[in-house]
């Protein structure tokens, strides 16, 4: 992956080498003085964070565009860092690697659609415009991930880690069969 020292970003998240430690922040307080951010000091106190969004309530979606302001989390080596973004974006760094080397793996329509039950394959025929009508409807709205599995391709911008999501979830099923 590319060098941590330098600022960089994922989805609503930034850091930035200072000194022996890097600075983890939501991207709108880029600019705040750390006195004024809450200082999250364990994995825990981040994952309670991250579970809700700024109205308090609960995030099912991890990388829905509504984490929390007003926090940082320092850390100390490049295993801790790579802990953080996983409690924050669980599996997308992973996958960010995978696909920067080439061997990301994949769901594709055909393949998820052959693995979903007779009922659930029964209602995408009839729907007719699926998977199109609820990418667009659902994910594109809540989702920060490039939908890699429906043919997008990330942005390639130097400072953004990629954010992919490699098959339909189950937020995903659950608008299919509603």
């Amino acid at each position: 992956m590319r060098k941590m020292e330098e600022a960089e970003k994922m989805g609503q998240i930034c850091w930035k080498r200072m000194g022996k430690f890097w600075d983890v922040r939501h991207i709108q307080d880029q600019g705040v003085a750390v006195g004024q951010l809450k200082s999250l000091g364990t994995l825990d106190e981040l994952e309670e964070v991250v579970r809700w969004d700024g109205q308090g309530q609960y995030r099912p979606l991890r990388s829905e565009g509504n984490l929390a302001t007003g926090w940082h989390y320092q850390v100390n080596c490049a295993g801790e860092f790579r802990e953080v973004i996983e409690v924050i974006y669980p599996g997308l760094w992973g996958n960010a690697e995978a696909w920067e080397e080439g061997c990301l793996k994949y769901q594709s329509w055909k393949e998820a659609t052959a693995q979903a039950t007779e009922r659930v394959r029964k209602k995408v025929i009839e729907a007719g415009d699926l998977p199109q009508r609820v990418i667009e409807e659902n994910c594109k709205r809540r989702c920060l991930k490039s939908l890699y599995w429906a043919g997008e391709r990330p942005v390639a911008e130097v400072t953004t880690i990629p954010m992919l999501c490699t098959g339909p979830c189950g937020m995903f099923w659950s608008r299919v069969e509603g």
